[in-house]
């Protein structure tokens, strides 16, 4: 049998036996096709016969250093003259994930392998769609290096929206190689891909930025947070709470859109359990509702004055650990905390440990949807969740947002000034709404929607609508009525 094929299986079955098994045929199919040619083929010509008949979208060929190399559909995956240089991808940091979105014959992954042998790296990841182009792989080159390397994870068929939570499993810091020789056996689901990275990678960035600027509002916040902590319970108590409540969930946020589901809202009280964003507290209290829950977990001051001066006697708060302390001042039914996202500094962990954690997407609405997934809900309808600027609107007449753009509002810069500044001072595009219609959205919010997108796919039993047709679409979440 061929030794390469035959030592690269001795260590792909000890590092991956589940993966070995489900690919049991596959792996008998190969070491067969050697065992049939070995009595009268030996060596490299034993390989190039079995690599001809069994993966023949290679072109497999000897470069000029010897080495072998390969074309597919006409283009070829290494140099023609020295394959192994490893000049084809470029100098990545040791630190983090790396993702290799497919490696054609194995040498760049080889050569990243080799060099982080011995330092402390974040792990590597191949995906691979195609589980005849990663044995075809193991049947040319040596891949001892590759697993070798103590954090290795080898994603074959991976299913798109499993993608993000194998890769961040250690760390959330990721970076990719893509070469375009690489995917043209599978170019859509590897562009599917490479667009779900860059999102990811955006966000990080993001929050890592966003922890630069706040990290020391933070940690203010969870010092003079943490006597309330001792005092309150957490939002874990209320995990699987609602499992046999048959009622919906109405998750209502601030956009535009939530004017015209507001005069039924009383209805809706009666059979749905309302979670709402603190954005949309004010308008919810005007129209005579007290939602179930409010969620704020926003730790600067101007998220506190959404709620400001309000009561809501029936409503539980969902506050964070570093959310503005006057937050548990509020007068309401009781105050339940989550532990932060957000980094605190070690001595203060103590008293927020096992209050719970809620995932959060970067908004508020997010967050929410989270806390229902934990109670227990089956089915959630989202009302003014837009992610948009429906009629070009930023928020619902009567928010704390829209009332203070009237309050500030100059006969040089207008209300209306003030919101086309809003609309076209950001990263705009256009979407789709439900009904087919054009919606101006921004970078941020589908970065909101990306997020609702990829936890609606991994939670698959809980169905999310929307009852804003006007709002962006997100795949995931349908148009309903209740």
């Amino acid at each position: 049998m061929n030794s390469i094929w035959n030592n690269n299986l001795s260590a792909f079955k000890k590092r991956f036996p589940a993966l070995a098994h489900i690919y049991k045929n596959q792996i008998d199919f190969i070491s067969n096709a050697f065992a049939k040619v070995q009595d009268d083929v030996v060596g490299d010509p034993s390989t190039a016969l079995v690599v001809s008949q069994l993966f023949p979208f290679w072109k497999l060929e000897k470069a000029r250093s010897g080495e072998w190399t390969a074309s597919e559909k006409g283009t070829y995956l290494h140099s023609k003259y020295r394959p192994d240089s490893g000049n084809a991808i470029p100098e990545m940091e040791k630190k983090g994930v790396k993702i290799f979105l497919g490696c054609g014959l194995g040498y760049e992954l080889r050569n990243f392998c080799k060099s982080c042998q011995n330092e402390n790296n974040g792990g590597v990841v191949l995906l691979e769609p195609d589980p005849a182009h990663f044995f075809g792989a193991l049947c040319i080159l040596d891949w001892t290096c590759v697993f070798e390397i103590e954090k290795l994870v080898i994603a074959l068929s991976c299913p798109i929206d499993q993608i993000i939570p194998l890769c961040e499993k250690d760390s959330t810091k990721i970076d990719y190689v893509l070469n375009p020789a690489f995917i043209k056996h599978d170019e859509e689901y590897f562009i599917s891909v490479k667009k779900l990275l860059d999102r990811n990678i955006r966000k990080n960035q993001i929050n890592e930025n966003t922890k630069k600027k706040f990290g020391k509002l933070w940690e203010r916040n969870a010092r003079m947070n943490a006597k309330y902590a001792e005092l309150c319970d957490g939002v874990e108590t209320f995990r699987g709470v609602f499992e046999n409540d048959e009622r919906p969930w109405l998750l209502v946020a601030a956009g535009p859109s939530l004017e015209k589901i507001l005069p039924n809202m009383k209805k809706l009280k009666e059979k749905c359990i309302v979670i709402c964003v603190d954005t949309a507290l004010r308008a919810m209290l005007k129209g005579g509702v007290e939602p179930d829950f409010i969620v704020l977990t926003d730790p600067q001051f101007w998220a506190y004055m959404h709620i400001a001066g309000l009561k809501s006697p029936s409503s539980i708060l969902i506050a964070d650990a570093v959310s503005y302390p006057a937050v548990f001042r509020f007068q309401c039914k009781k105050i339940i905390i989550s532990s932060s996202p957000f980094p605190i500094a070690k001595d203060l962990k103590k008293p927020f440990e096992g209050k719970g954690l809620l995932e959060s997407g970067g908004s508020v609405a997010t967050v929410a949807w989270s806390f229902a997934l934990m109670a227990g809900a089956k089915k959630i309808y989202t009302a003014g969740l837009d992610l948009s600027f429906p009629k070009k609107q930023t928020h619902i007449k009567g928010s704390t947002f829209e009332q203070a753009v009237h309050r500030v509002s100059t006969k040089i810069m207008t209300s209306e000034r003030r919101t086309s500044d809003i609309l076209f001072g950001a990263d705009i595009s256009v979407a789709k709404d439900y009904n087919g219609n054009d919606v101006l959205t921004d970078s941020r919010m589908k970065m909101f929607a990306w997020w609702f997108e990829s936890k609606i796919a991994l939670n698959p039993d809980v169905e999310t609508f929307t009852l804003c047709p006007e709002s962006m679409v997100i795949p995931g979440i349908k148009a309903g009525v209740l």
